[in-house]
Formats: structure tokens, sequence, C-alpha cells
């Protein structure tokens, strides 16, 4: 229905609103679509000679501008953004374009120069293709949802600018992948994915920035009795039918002294209340940390175990990187996103297992130094904007061996966690600017649909209330 609702709309700010939501269903659901080429392409031929006049001047000078919806200061998706900022710094003038204006964007790290969109959505789109029209190239690093920025990067590669699009988003439905002259991708489930499920023009190798410089860091220097530490936003953690992170530490902690803490959980989430309850003096929910505080408490803890069912994209390299002693699951579903993925076990079991031997006295299992040497050969950040510079140049880069053998997850992994789950999550705050004829029309046909009487509920809510 938001799909057919984007194509049908009178308007162009209530067609890519449809189409935000549109998204972002597919992005909150873990769909197992991963891109809509034939929408983003008729949305393009249809509204592209219709945008609205901008007064937004070109930047000028710029070589490299960074396109993102919003940054964080926490989580992988911006550091990445930071560090490959931080390798393309000698290589020309950089810049910044924000399409999601709020004050939750966190500028601590960004290119000095940095332009906030603001307006309807439409109005974005207009200046957005203005700001980069003198940029010898545009990088979009957008979430999954912002089809205004994907449709500003068809109208600016029309014109002949040369458009790469990060594949941040490689495990989920995403908006620009088809706009884009080359798809840059980060691990080797992206590449899959993209080379069977999107549509793109060209693959190309970009890999996540890990590490500043090829130097080793200042390394480890905790012990075995410091704390259990794993970290990850709240969702990485929920339980599936196989996997359960509460129950490893409930069967982990008897057999072990250690304290646990975990970074970024909370304690709303319900699926911590029996274990957190079980030993309330050795588990820390922690929340959010400014990066800073996390990598104080990294030096000093006993070893890290990665997310899981989800596993963390950035932060298990980089703690790797470390070398804080790493454990993590999934060894014959790995994600392929860095040499990281040989510091697995099979299951869930042989996890804990792993865990008791070292915590009490045992072995390490695994050869760390070995990943290590390869993160920072081929992960740092001179190493990766390098990569990014070649497929600039239209010499796209192939998908490393080592990542192709070790990211054997099926693009469906997330997919079938969703379907298990038998959850519907609907958009909540993105309803507003929606007109009153066009919500007319959606009320109508949901109410004609086959969709659950909750279901039901929940939209006329949001169709109702959000404004």
């Amino acid at each position: 229905m938001l799909r057919t609702a984007a194509l049908q709309a009178t308007t162009l700010n209530d067609a890519l609103r449809f189409a935000k939501l549109y998204g972002r269903l597919h992005w909150d659901n873990i769909s197992g679509h991963f891109g809509d080429e034939a929408l983003e392409d008729a949305l393009h031929k249809r509204w592209a000679g219709a945008f609205p006049a901008t007064k937004q001047p070109a930047l000028e000078g710029i070589t490299h501008l960074h396109v993102a919806s919003r940054v964080y200061g926490q989580g992988g998706h911006s550091r990445l953004l930071r560090y490959v900022s931080k390798g393309l710094a000698p290589y020309g003038r950089q810049a910044l374009v924000l399409t999601d204006s709020r004050k939750t964007n966190d500028l601590s790290g960004m290119p000095s120069s940095i332009l906030k969109l603001s307006g309807d959505p439409a109005a974005r789109v207009s200046a957005l293709v203005a700001a980069a029209a003198q940029a010898e190239a545009v990088l979009l690093h957008i979430h999954p949802d912002d089809i205004g920025a994907a449709l500003a990067a068809r109208i600016l590669r029309s014109q002949g600018k040369k458009i790469l699009f990060v594949n941040h988003a490689d495990h989920v439905f995403s908006f620009g992948a088809g706009a884009a002259s080359a798809v840059l991708e980060i691990c080797a489930t992206g590449w899959k994915t993209t080379k069977t499920r999107r549509q793109a023009v060209a693959q190309s190798f970009m890999g996540i920035p890990i590490v500043e410089n090829s130097r080793k860091p200042e390394q480890w220097t905790g012990n075995r009795t410091g704390a259990i530490v794993s970290m990850g936003g709240g969702g990485k953690f929920q339980p599936s039918d196989k996997l359960s992170f509460p129950k490893l530490l409930a069967e982990l902690l008897p057999r072990v002294p250690n304290k646990v803490v975990l970074i970024g959980p909370s304690a709303k989430d319900p699926w911590w209340r029996a274990v957190a309850e079980a030993f309330p003096d050795r588990i820390e929910l922690r929340g959010v940390l400014p990066f800073q505080e996390v990598e104080e408490i990294l030096k000093g803890c006993a070893c890290y175990v990665d997310s899981f069912p989800l596993d963390g994209g950035t932060a298990y390299p980089q703690t790797a990187a470390l070398g804080v002693p790493c454990f993590g699951l999934n060894a014959a579903e790995a994600p392929g996103v860095s040499p990281t993925d040989r510091l697995r076990f099979q299951s869930q079991e042989q996890l804990e297992e792993g865990l008791v031997a070292y915590l009490t006295g045992g072995d390490y299992p695994f050869d760390q130094d070995g990943v290590i040497s390869t993160i920072l050969q081929d992960f740092s950040a001179e190493a990766v904007s390098k990569r990014v510079l070649s497929a600039l140049r239209g010499d796209c880069i192939g998908l490393p061996n080592y990542l192709g053998f070790l990211g054997q997850r099926s693009s469906d992994y997330n997919a079938k966690r969703w379907i298990d789950e038998k959850t519907l999550h609907l958009p909540k705050r993105i309803w507003k600017g929606l007109s009153f004829a066009s919500r007319k029309k959606l009320l109508s046909k949901i109410s004609k649909s086959d969709l659950s009487a909750l279901v039901k509920k929940k939209l006329r809510q949001r169709i109702f209330l959000t404004w």
C-alpha cells in the first residue's frame, strides 16, 4: 500500500514521504527485500523535472562531498564516516551534507565544512543537487530510508557526477545502491547480497576502517579477573529461537567469577530481567557510552564477547585490534566483515566452554596476532581511503579471498529471524507532513485490507495522531 501510494501521490512531497515510510518499514523489519530499483526509477522519471527552485549555492572547491542522513557519537556507522574522512583528508577538500538536521547530530570528527538541509522533502532534494553541483565526487552514507538523497544522487549521476554508495546497510533494505556509479562494499555478505539481490552498476570493495593507520594501537592491559564486556544496540541481543545472550550469561556466570559489562543495552529490554535479577551484583547494563569511555573499559577487561544473534559490524574488529581477547559466535555463518571473523565458535555451547576454559587459566583458542596484523595492513583508514580513490578512478577492487571464505552468511539470515519473531514493527514518527487527502486515501485502503485488527489499529493511530 505504501509503495502504491508513493507511485500514485499527486504531490512530490507526498511521494517522497510515502516512499520513506515504505523504506523504513522494510528497514525496521529486516524484511528480506534489499532495494526497489523500479520504484526509485519511476519516481525519478516522474518527478526529476518538478523539484522546486532553490537558493542553495554550490559548495565550491569540494573534492569529496559526503552525504549522510544523520551522524552520531556512538555506533559504527558514523565512526566509519569519520575514519573515511580522515583517510581522504590528504587528497582534497571535503564537505558533509546532512539531509536530516535534527539536533541529535554529533559533528565531532566530521569534515569542517558542513551543510544542514532544512525544509520539506522536495526542498531538501533540490538543495542537495545544487550544493553538489561542483563537487568532483559524491559519497552516500545515507540511512536506508533516505529516498530524497537517493533521488538527488540519480539526478546528479544523470548530469555526469561520479556517485559512490557506501553500503552501510549491507544486511537490510536500502535506497540508493542503484543510483550510484559503484557500490562500495564493507563485507562479504553485503557483496553477495548486492550481487544477487540488488541492481548495481558496479561493486568495489572498500572495507570498514578499523584503525586510523598501520601503526599498532595501544594494547590491552587487562587480565582474566576483569569484566566480560559486550556492546551493541539493544536489539542485537534480542534472543531468537536458537540463540540467547542472556541464556549464555545465566549458564556462564556460575562457572566463572567475572563481572559482566554490557554497553548499549538497557535494563528496559525485557530479555535481561531474569539474568540481571539472578546476578544483581555482577551484571551492569550501561546503555550508550562515549567511545573514549568505552575504550577505557575495554583496556582493563578480561575479554570481549561479540553480540548475538546480530553481530557487531565494527565493534568486534575494533575491539580485537586493541588486543582484547575476543570470542564470537556464528563461525559457520560469519558476515565476512573482517579477519576478526576467524575468532568465532560454531555453537553457543562451544562459546561457553571456550570462555570458561580461558577465564579459568586455559590458553586463548585463536590466532589473534595474525588477525591484528591483517587489520593493520588492510583495514586502516589509509588503506580504505586508497580503495575509495581507486573506485573513483573506475578501477573497482574485488572482494578479498579470505573474506569470501569467512563470509558464509546467507542474505536471508536476518530476515528469517524477523519472520520467526512474528512481529510487525511500524514506523512511528515519519508520518508527519502527509497531506490530509493522502491520509484519507490510505485509511480507506487499510480498512479494506486483510491486515490484522491490531495492525489496522496501530496504523490508524499513526495516521490520525502523527502530524
